[in-house]
């Protein structure tokens, strides 16, 4: 984009994962900071994936 970087999710989330702050879509202003936060997000979305699945158990 004209104003930065856009990186869409090509998946989707889990209700939990948004209710617990995983964004579909982050924006960033150089390549850099996108890397920076796709990563954080993908952990992120791991990380609560993980903890949802714990919720589950009987």
């Amino acid at each position: 984009m004209g104003d930065g970087f856009v990186a869409r999710r090509l998946g989707g989330l889990s209700d939990y994962q948004l209710l617990n702050g995983c964004l579909e879509e982050v924006r960033a202003c150089d390549e850099g900071e996108l890397w920076l936060l796709c990563d954080a997000q993908t952990r992120l979305a791991e990380r609560v994936a993980l903890a949802e699945s714990v919720r589950r158990r009987p």
